[in-house]
């Protein structure tokens, strides 16, 4: 259990449950097998996250709400980087 971070602002979700269920449940052992599990809880977590930044990336009708109205003419964030360069980059890390 030596490679989660414990009280950590870059600690998701998924390393959070599974340090409590270790704590909790007072596992004992070195962690081994049960961070093979973490491991694979992530890459899910991580999947699930670029699956619905690619959603919202692509999503058709940005500036419109669900009735079809326009959201707004102009914005302060126009030309600010787009989600989708966002999504590249955090699939690149």
């Amino acid at each position: 259990m030596n490679n989660l971070k414990r009280n950590s602002v870059k600690q998701t979700a998924v390393e959070w449950l599974f340090l409590q269920l270790y704590e909790k449940f007072e596992m004992k052992g070195d962690g081994l097998e049960m961070n093979k599990v973490l491991e694979q809880a992530k890459e899910m977590e991580k999947e699930q996250m670029i699956g619905f930044a690619e959603f919202v990336a692509t999503y058709h009708d940005k500036n419109k709400n669900v009735h079809g109205d326009m959201l707004h003419a102009k914005s302060k964030y126009d030309g600010a980087e787009r989600t989708i360069d966002l999504l590249e980059t955090f699939k690149s890390e």
